[in-house]
């Protein structure tokens, strides 16, 4: 199975590439589980991020300037708990029922916690179809590791091929285009 990164500049566009892609694997009858980091900003600061499980909704904001927590994400605060509460049993029941497995900011959350850090790794060890959203310059082990794997296409948004690139992730996914 393959194994896609899509990597791009800060900000929605890998959001809305993924989106895109989730809708047409869904179309497909695809089962997608996994969940989804979303950021809030206003006025041009971070605020606060968020995690969603994708097949149940649950959703979190875990990490926010006023919660007080070693663990940092751009920093911001760190619910661990809350956190783990909804990747965790995600990427648990992902593991035996989806038939996609969607991994979103590959580079933030992975190192939060040792149990988040795990069943991370478990995952991309899976013979399964997996999306990650990752940094583009990460020196991150994860990442490196997630590279590294077999049958690993990254690919890189940007503004002029966001339109086109959701469409040609599908087909590599598909197996209608060599993934290597």
């Amino acid at each position: 199975m393959v194994k896609v990164g899509i990597t791009g500049p800060v900000g929605s566009i890998k959001a809305e590439a993924l989106a895109k892609i989730m809708e047409m694997l869904a179309n497909e009858g695809k089962i997608i589980e996994g969940f989804l980091v979303s950021e809030k900003v206003e006025h041009n600061k971070l605020i606060s991020y968020s995690v969603m499980d994708i097949l149940s909704k649950k959703k979190a904001e875990f990490a926010r300037q006023d919660i007080v927590s070693r663990v940092k994400i751009d920093k911001l605060g760190v619910d661990t708990r809350l956190l783990e509460d909804i990747v965790i049993p995600s990427l648990e029941r992902a593991k035996s029922e989806a038939d996609v497995i969607i991994i979103d900011e590959l580079g933030k959350i992975e190192n939060t916690t040792k149990n988040i850090k795990n069943i991370i790794e478990d995952v991309l060890k899976l013979d399964k179809t997996i999306i990650v959203t990752l940094h583009k310059k990460s020196r991150n082990p994860v990442l490196q590791e997630f590279r590294s794997l077999e049958s690993v296409r990254v690919f890189d948004i940007t503004p002029i091929n966001k339109n086109i690139l959701p469409f040609k992730i599908l087909k590599v996914i598909n197996g209608e285009e060599e993934s290597i």
